[in-house]
């Protein structure tokens, strides 16, 4: 889902930017800075990523940081803030109410009549500001969030049935588990929540390592908030293959999407996605 950012969800931006200004300067002091004797960090201290998503009537487009707090760097146990925020856009068809409705209902004026319906598009744009904790446990990387959230729609073509439109601001938490099952294969789950727009989300992703750099394996993903329904979601299964190098990685997904409305499944579709992330 996706929005268009008004003078609220600007000024939310606005606050994060100078967060992210006020944080780099105060608490963000790499510590190799006061200790020149030391060789240079294997990794950054800063983690940047960003991706494009798109499936059919839906895109989005996202980017953020995440810093490590006094650590040596990105893999070392301790304290983060990650900043992010994204825009998009997604579209729907409806049909809109009879003009002269009343309450006339025995004669079903109110129905669709055999209307066709209406295509509508929708802007969507959200961003974040979360702090967290890196903790290496074993084979088992962990990483919890909390934070403030921001969720912004807009209607660009008016719908009689649509009352979600606005700024909403609310509490985000999410939680990043990975596993090294053995030198050749690894599994992730992420995980995340938001009482903006009521807003939640699961990814599965299961790699098998066909060299050290290179991965290529299934992944799953559900997703869910306040336009989908009380009993509908909408799922997401595919392949995703990953290159990663000292300091970086990149990820391509493609596969089928389903709009899921009391475990049946309709709107299929096809997506893809790309990420790049960058530590430095």
């Amino acid at each position: 889902m996706l929005h268009a950012v008004g003078s609220r969800g600007w000024g939310f931006f606005r606050v994060i930017a100078l967060t992210g200004s006020a944080a780099a300067q105060s608490l963000l002091a790499h510590p190799l800075q006061a200790q020149s004797s030391e060789p240079p960090a294997q990794y950054g201290w800063r983690e940047a990523y960003g991706g494009f998503d798109a499936a059919r009537d839906q895109w989005l487009a996202y980017s953020g940081m995440t810093f490590a707090l006094r650590s040596p760097d990105i893999y070392s146990n301790g304290w983060r803030l990650r900043l992010g925020g994204g825009y998009g856009r997604y579209g729907y068809d409806s049909v809109a109410p009879h003009a002269n409705c009343g309450i006339a209902v025995l004669n079903d004026i109110c129905g669709e009549d055999g209307r066709a319906p209406q295509h509508f598009e929708v802007a969507h744009s959200y961003a974040e500001a979360l702090l967290g904790y890196y903790l290496q446990l074993g084979r088992l990387t962990a990483k919890a969030f909390a934070g403030a959230s921001m969720s912004t729609e807009r209607h660009l073509t008016r719908d009689p049935n649509g009352e979600d439109d606005g700024t909403q601001v609310g509490i985000k938490g999410a939680l990043e588990l990975w596993l090294t099952v053995d030198t050749h294969s690894w599994t992730s789950l992420d995980l995340s929540y938001s009482t903006a727009r009521d807003e939640s989300s699961a990814r599965w992703r299961s790699g098998w390592r066909v060299s050290p750099a290179f991965s290529i394996g299934p992944e799953l993903r559900y997703d869910k908030n306040i336009e989908t329904g009380e009993n509908a979601w909408n799922g997401r299964a595919g392949l995703f293959t990953r290159y990663e190098w000292t300091g970086g990685e990149l990820s391509v997904a493609g596969g089928g999407i389903w709009r899921v409305d009391e475990w049946s499944a309709a709107s299929a579709s096809a997506y893809g996605n790309i990420n790049v992330l960058f530590q430095y």
